[in-house]
């Protein structure tokens, strides 16, 4: 008997679909975070600056 080890290129291929579906959402959702934090830091120096 012959034992197959390893993944079909199906498989390789699901897993490559599924991660970029993943990818295609939380970036624009990292993206925003980190636009809000640039504000905040932006407002956090303007208060500082003021008083």
């Amino acid at each position: 008997m012959f034992n197959k080890k390893g993944f079909t290129m199906i498989e390789l291929v699901m897993v490559i679909v599924i991660l970029g579906i993943l990818a295609a959402i939380a970036v624009p959702r990292f993206i925003d975070l980190r636009s809000d934090a640039e504000k905040a830091t932006a407002k956090g120096v303007a208060g500082a600056i003021v008083s």
